[in-house]
């Protein structure tokens, strides 16, 4: 058993965290911030447009396509598909069933009427029903903010023509919240519904208004606790003679915010320690010697990870382990660095190729139909997720025992993409799978260093 430290508690840290404990790890995740699923769908987006913005209908297929440094190419279809089999594994184990493969992209209906393709789902949010009925009610609250029933019944008319007819039913809440101190999210009508006022409300509102031959579409509102969503949904369904759909996230995400609670209910049943507002600053590390055949401009050979360093409330704490897993995010997490004409990874330093002219990271217009250059950039891995040289052809690994997942790789724009939870899902999974051979690795390279200075 070896002791690993996952820096970063968004999908792929709670997922390597839970992978790595099941192979019997002792493990220890380092937290600054809830990660990306308070505001994401908690839906796993595999790969929903290729680089034409061409709609995927087979994911894994074209995974197989695509060129390195992708991460999906780094690590192979055969093992993305593994991934995806053990997150199902794991959501299952926790009573909240994704439905979905790898082979297929599911349409998920959005809170602007429209719908995207995605991968894995839970089955609140599967939006095949809305194609096999033939009417479609858009249900609203008259205190709920950042929701718009009459944009989304707009657009599934424009989506569905005459083919479906489409109203708008709203239900009132009789709640002081919304007309006093603040706005009423979706989370509150989530932890609404998990009581029998809430559901009996609902209930009351919509009866009559709807039958066996409608879709409800109704904001991510089935519980805040994904254990009880299934429970909840199947309840107002019978009770109503109709089938509803979550549209995907609304801010904050609920739909997210259950696969978060997930996974953090996984992680304390393995006994993964997670330490709230831990900032790693910096790391103690051994330095191994650069190979003597290696040319002096590749020779940035860091070595061995020994321990990070946390920063916060004026005091420093530093965290020692075997292995450790970075999953601190791209740039909006701060797992990525950026100023003008450069970019680096933050706790080990570690630079990253960028255009010099700032000009010269995007294209002219946000939306244009490709993807971004700069949405490509992070840390560039190998196929063991160690961080290696981006300029040294032979891929020379710089930290033995570190292996970056998530949203910080290089090589892929999971916006255009709509690959990010994928990638997440998968490299946390290879991430732990690839534990054994790291260990090893670094036992090596650290014998090899001792042997030097005696």
């Amino acid at each position: 058993m070896a002791k690993v430290i996952v820096v970063g508690a968004g999908v792929s840290g709670l997922l390597a965290a839970c992978f790595a404990a099941d192979r019997g790890h002792e493990v220890k995740v380092l937290a600054y911030g809830l990660g990306a699923l308070t505001v994401a769908g908690g839906i796993i987006d595999l790969f929903g447009y290729d680089e034409h913005g061409s709609l995927i209908s087979d994911p894994l297929k074209h995974i197989e396509t695509l060129k390195k440094p992708h991460p999906y190419a780094l690590l192979g279809a055969e093992r993305v598909n593994e991934a995806l089999e053990a997150f199902k594994a794991l959501t299952a184990e926790q009573n909240y069933h994704y439905l979905g493969d790898g082979h297929h992209n599911q349409k998920v209906p959005t809170a602007i009427g429209s719908f995207k393709p995605s991968c894995l789902i839970p089955p609140s949010i599967d939006g095949q029903i809305i194609f096999e009925r033939p009417k479609i009610l858009v249900v609203g609250f008259n205190l709920l903010k950042d929701y718009y029933p009459k944009l989304i019944a707009k657009n599934l008319k424009h989506f569905f023509g005459d083919a479906k007819g489409i109203d708008i039913q709203e239900v009132i809440l009789d709640w002081p919240t919304g007309r006093a101190y603040r706005d009423v999210s979706a989370l509150d009508l989530a932890r609404d519904l998990e009581t029998s006022v809430g559901q009996l409300n609902f209930i009351n509102q919509l009866k009559g208004k709807c039958g066996p031959d409608t879709t409800l579409i109704i904001p991510p509102i089935l519980g805040e606790r994904p254990e009880l969503a299934a429970g909840i949904q199947e309840h107002l369904e019978q009770e109503l003679n109709t089938k509803m759909v979550e549209v995907s996230a609304i801010p904050p995400s609920v739909t997210g915010l259950r696969l978060d609670h997930l996974l953090r209910r996984a992680c304390e049943q393995r006994h993964i320690e997670i330490i709230d507002k831990a900032q790693v600053i910096g790391f103690t590390g051994l330095k191994a010697d650069a190979p003597k055949d290696m040319p002096h401009e590749y020779s940035k050979v860091r070595g061995i990870c020994q321990s990070l360093i946390t920063g916060g409330y004026g005091r420093e704490r530093e965290y020692s382990a075997d292995a450790f897993i970075i999953a601190t995010g791209g740039v909006f997490g701060s797992g990525l660095v950026s100023a003008m004409g450069k970019m680096y990874e933050p706790i080990f330093d570690l630079e990253i190729p960028v255009p010099a002219e700032q000009k010269d990271w995007s294209h002219q217009y946000l939306f244009c139909g490709k993807p971004q250059p700069f949405a490509a950039y992070g840390v560039a891995v190998n196929e063991h997720l160690q961080p290696i040289d981006p300029l040294d052809p032979q891929e020379q690994v710089l930290l033995h025992n570190v292996q970056f997942v998530g949203r910080s790789l290089r090589g892929y724009d999971f916006c255009f993409e709509k690959s990010g939870n994928g990638v997440a899902v998968t490299t946390a999974y290879q991430a732990a799978c690839e534990l054994e051979h790291i260990l090893k690795e670094s036992a090596a390279v650290i014998d090899r260093a001792h042997g030097a200075q005696s």
